[in-house]
């Protein structure tokens, strides 16, 4: 065979070797270009969505019992998107549950008639013109900061007002928050029956919050609501992957400084048994003076007023299916509670992740 003629066979075997191995090299998922966002994102942002159920039971401390019953609980939370960049929103609440401090309907299964509340509680106009800087206005969420709704407002709850919030996401400062606003029809969750209230201000709070280190987060607010001065502060640690099982910290107060004085506190703390199995424990008082003049304590009813442990916890069986438990006891009581012992045990549903991840939101 001629030289020139061996040499084009050596040279088109080469190249048939080249791609061949091209054609069975895998591929590099990091190169492969995501999938637009379905179309549904540029207007709409599903925040959270779910259906509970839970059975409760509960007994005062002068052994009536106050609670045997089922229960079930529907919650969506959304924004509607204004501008392609997301600065101007609208956000919505709905939920179950007929008052401030309740977010359940009853089945009809045990004691209590069957409920079907689902209202709009919050409903508000977002606006961030600049980045870190947040002003709404309307039906508000309650802005707790590091406390949770065992020393602050149930997570139920709501208000009427208006809010500006600046926030930082790196270094010491985290966020300054000042809110003005409307806090009552407590038996009205309906956010388009409250409206008119939105210029009868009787709430203000001034947040600040902070990060002493990258496990370590911090918040103190004051807060008026309807004559009553009331001072928080909350301290939540995550601990490092070194400590097994505790997970999280937390350390919450506050203390009621006109009126009836009184002070309150929790210290609880979250361990991860398993990827799937976390629960919390600890101790917690309020006092008995937390009432809101004419309607109940506004903090978690599960806790409401009075000194007590609790444990709760959450076994995840798929990314969308949970069942769980809250059980707490009350003791050195010298007044009537309600719940003196309490236990729950729930059932959660939340698509809102496969709702994402399958590209139907």
């Amino acid at each position: 065979m001629p030289a020139t003629g061996f040499r084009s066979l050596v040279v088109l075997g080469l190249a048939l070797s080249a791609a061949s191995a091209s054609a069975q090299a895998p591929t590099d998922p990091s190169t492969t270009p995501e999938p637009p966002p379905p179309a549904i994102r540029r207007w709409v942002d599903l925040q959270h969505v779910h259906l509970s159920s839970r059975f409760r039971w509960a007994q005062s401390n002068t052994g009536r019992i106050t609670s045997s019953t089922h229960q079930w609980q529907p919650q969506v939370r959304a924004r509607f998107l204004i501008d392609p960049a997301a600065r101007f929103s609208v956000h919505i609440g709905a939920f179950g549950g007929s008052q401030f401090v309740s977010g359940w309907n009853n089945t009809g299964g045990g004691i209590g008639e069957v409920a079907r509340d689902f209202n709009v509680k919050q409903l508000f106009v977002a606006a961030e013109p600049v980045t870190g800087l947040e002003f709404q206005v309307g039906g508000l969420y309650l802005n707790r900061g590091e406390n949770t709704e065992v020393s602050s407002y149930d997570n139920d709850g709501y208000i009427l007002g208006e809010r500006a919030t600046f926030r930082k996401a790196a270094g010491a400062f985290a966020q300054l928050a000042a809110t003005v606003g409307h806090i009552g029809e407590f038996r009205t969750p309906n956010v388009f029956e409250r409206f008119r209230h939105l210029g009868d201000l009787n709430y203000g709070q001034v947040l600040v919050g902070g990060r002493l280190g990258p496990r370590i987060n911090v918040s103190a607010d004051y807060t008026y609501e309807a004559g009553r001065d009331i001072l928080r502060q909350g301290v939540s640690v995550r601990l490092p992957a070194s400590v097994k099982l505790l997970t999280t910290l937390k350390f919450e107060a506050y203390q009621r400084v006109t009126e009836v004085a009184g002070q309150g506190f929790n210290v609880s703390g979250e361990l991860r048994l398993t990827p799937a199995f976390a629960m919390s424990g600890g101790v917690l008082h309020i006092d008995r003076h937390y009432l809101i003049p004419g309607y109940s304590s506004p903090n978690a009813d599960r806790v409401e007023r009075g000194t007590r442990f609790f444990t709760q916890g959450s076994f995840a069986i798929s990314r969308e299916l949970a069942v769980g438990w809250y059980q707490g006891e009350a003791f050195n009581t010298g007044y009537v509670i309600p719940n003196q012992h309490r236990f729950e045990i729930l059932v959660t549903f939340n698509p809102t992740a496969a709702l994402k991840a399958n590209r139907i939101f």
